[in-house]
């Protein structure tokens, strides 16, 4: 039996499987822990485990209260999903809720002409300069990688493999490896001009200026790893075959912070009116 299963493939010697097909119920492998969440909000160690309680799957991952009803939302990579958690299980950050409006170039539409019809949430830390991805309509408080990578070289490990494709998700799950702050977490997407975008993102609703940070921090390092070819990274195979990484991080500015010269200025006049003077 078979259920759905999103791929995006970065390899192409072989048909890009939207399924993923298991043997028979009653073998499940008991060493498998890949949990998915059923349609009653049930929990299973596998795809396996769950076809053998007669479940239908809703999402990959541990369930969440929050999503037990439907509340579609559009991904960075242009696809609806019918919750949150269905987007983060394929490792999708959320643009916007709602189905999504076709963006820009996509449509042929002028890209402001296309986001005016989406109501953005608001910028989830005060005082974040963020960011928006490619063919996003929404700012994000995160750091952006863009990758470019080499195609020959995916189809060269997905051939040493037995002909399995390469996945974006593969390759973010592998980058997660590389973020040591838990607060942070990876998702990501491949855009229309075919490069990889990995978003590194604070994983509570309203993180601190402290995290935000962090997250920036994480990016940095990976991409310096990408843009040196440091043999940490290349020594996973996927991850070799990227060419180069450009990087975009969140600013963010405190109302705390220090005065402006002219400000400061105005305010040691009206302490010392006599300075002027000497």
């Amino acid at each position: 039996r078979c259920v759905l299963k999103r791929r995006v493939c970065l390899s192409s010697l072989s048909d890009c499987q939207q399924y993923e097909c298991v043997g028979r119920p009653g073998a499940c492998d008991k060493n498998v822990f890949e949990p998915v969440c059923d349609t009653d909000g049930q929990v299973h160690s596998s795809v396996c485990h769950l076809q053998q309680a007669g479940k239908t799957l809703a999402y990959r991952g541990q369930c969440q209260e929050a999503c037990r009803k439907p509340q579609q939302v559009c991904g960075h990579n242009g696809e609806t999903y019918d919750t949150v958690c269905h987007a983060f299980s394929d490792r999708v950050a959320v643009d916007y809720k709602g189905p999504c409006n076709a963006v820009g170039h996509v449509s042929g539409m002028a890209p402001d002409s296309a986001c005016s019809l989406v109501s953005c949430p608001a910028v989830s830390t005060p005082g974040c300069h963020p960011i928006t991805p490619p063919g996003a309509c929404c700012p994000i408080c995160a750091s952006m990688l863009q990758i470019i990578w080499n195609q020959k070289q995916m189809n060269t490990f997905s051939k040493l493999n037995k002909n399995q494709f390469v996945t974006v998700r593969d390759v973010l799950q592998i980058l997660r490896l590389y973020v040591s702050v838990p607060q942070c977490d990876v998702f990501g997407y491949l855009s229309i001009n075919n490069q990889l975008v990995v978003l590194i993102a604070p994983v509570d609703h309203h993180p601190t200026q402290l995290q935000v940070e962090a997250c920036g921090k994480e990016a940095e390092k990976i991409d310096a790893l990408i843009n040196y070819a440091s043999p940490t990274l290349v020594s996973h195979v996927p991850l070799s075959a990227f060419l180069s990484s450009e990087i975009r991080t969140s600013s963010i500015h405190s109302k705390s912070s220090v005065p402006s010269p002219p400000l400061l200025l105005a305010l040691l006049v009206a302490a010392a009116p006599g300075l002027l003077l000497l």
